[in-house]
């Protein structure tokens, strides 16, 4: 099966704010964007104090198991269902979404098995640099492991746990980094307060080296296929803390988005995420290398970024779907797909410069996607996953 799996894993369209730590709050979804900036409220206040609202709804929240400790229930309805990521793993497709929800299709699509998943939280993203081995993140700073192809999986870390290891580490080297104690009373107020910042994407080079991000400048690295996790916070030119949506890389480049039209560029020399301006002030939901210099990155409103440089340099290209775009493909044949939330999908034929739009059977708002052939793809969003000729 030619697989080519989509490079965006930003399923997030806006911000839902995580899970509660005493139960299951009734999601909130926001859409932030620069103007967010200009609140009178910091960005981390009012979305605390949200979190605090959403628990506060009800009694009946409070009888909820906590979802970080509760196994995804089994259902025959999840592959009708939101779903926010899909991935190959070898000829396998694997998909995730709310609740901890987690399919696997060796069928090319059509029929989906439910994965053993030790969490119900919401889950994001996917990323599988090998057909056995896999990781999925999402709410509650999950970091979920499979070594079994997606069948099975096993929780590597949590938000607890994360800020523990941020503190810990900022800690140790207060002498070293002088911007080690701005980061630690940050992650000590999260870890007073028992909050916990989501994950929302996650990229692995190969089965060892891989990277989780997410909301406030979070980032997290391992070397050793996530049995130890380091963080990098003090390795961003973020002094903002704008949230990160996507990370995807190719070859020997690694790249970020994330709020107010930032894309970031980690630099090899300095070891640093570097900013790029992209002239572009919305919010980003996800960046794709595609050759050893094209970059694009895509997000609210249609936006669509196209760079030939590696990010050095930016030009807007007009798109025919409106919608935030929330996916982007290269196809076996190197065309591009793009897909948005409200059901849009277009298609280049001439390395991303024009878009053309296509009719889809049954559209529905769009999450991710993943390459069946040179003429099919696995798309999933809001009603779960399709199979759609193009």
């Amino acid at each position: 099966m030619a697989c080519a799996r989509s490079a965006g894993h930003d399923r997030l369209k806006g911000f839902v704010i995580s899970d509660c730590n005493q139960g299951r709050a009734v999601p909130m979804i926001l859409d932030i964007d620069s103007a967010a900036v200009n609140m009178k409220w910091s960005r981390r206040s009012f979305l605390r104090a949200a979190i605090i609202g959403a628990c506060a709804v009800s009694p009946v929240a409070m009888a909820f198991t906590a979802p970080m400790q509760t196994p995804a229930m089994p259902s025959n309805l999840i592959a009708h269902s939101p779903l926010t990521d899909v991935v190959c793993a070898g000829n396998r497709l694997v998909t995730a979404g709310s609740r901890g929800n987690i399919l696997y299709s060796d069928d090319r699509g059509l029929t989906w098995q439910q994965a053993q998943v030790p969490v119900s939280t919401d889950l994001v993203a996917l990323a599988f640099p090998s057909d056995k081995q896999g990781w999925a993140v999402g709410h509650g700073g999950i970091v979920l492991h499979t070594e079994d192809g997606g069948q099975s999986w096993s929780k590597q870390l949590d938000g607890f746990a994360a800020s523990k290891l941020a503190i810990d580490f900022y800690q140790a080297n207060a002498q070293l980094l002088p911007v080690a104690g701005q980061y630690l009373e940050r992650e000590q107020s999260l870890a007073v307060e028992g909050e916990t910042q989501p994950f929302m994407d996650v990229f692995f080079l190969d089965e060892r080296r891989g990277y989780v991000v997410g909301t406030f400048n979070r980032i997290f690295m391992t070397l050793d296929g996530g049995q130890h996790w380091k963080p990098l916070m003090h390795l961003t030119d973020n002094p903002q803390e704008l949230h990160f949506y996507s990370i995807a890389g190719l070859d020997d480049q690694l790249y970020l988005a994330g709020e107010q039209g930032k894309v970031w560029r980690h630099d090899l020399a300095s070891d640093r995420f570097i900013s790029a301006d992209t002239a572009y002030t919305g919010t980003l939901f996800g960046v794709l290398p595609t050759a050893a210099n094209l970059l694009f990155a895509y997000g609210m409103r249609g936006t669509l970024l196209r760079s030939v440089d590696r990010g050095e340099t930016w030009e807007k290209i007009p798109s025919p779907i409106q919608g935030g775009i929330t996916t982007a493909v290269v196809l076996t044949d190197g065309r591009l797909l793009i897909a948005d939330q409200s059901g849009g999908v277009a298609m280049s034929v001439d390395g991303g410069r024009h878009f053309k739009t296509l009719s889809i059977v049954k559209p529905m708002p769009y999450a991710a996607a993943t390459a069946l052939s040179e003429n099919s793809l696995v798309m999933v969003g809001a009603l779960g996953a399709r199979i759609a000729t193009i």
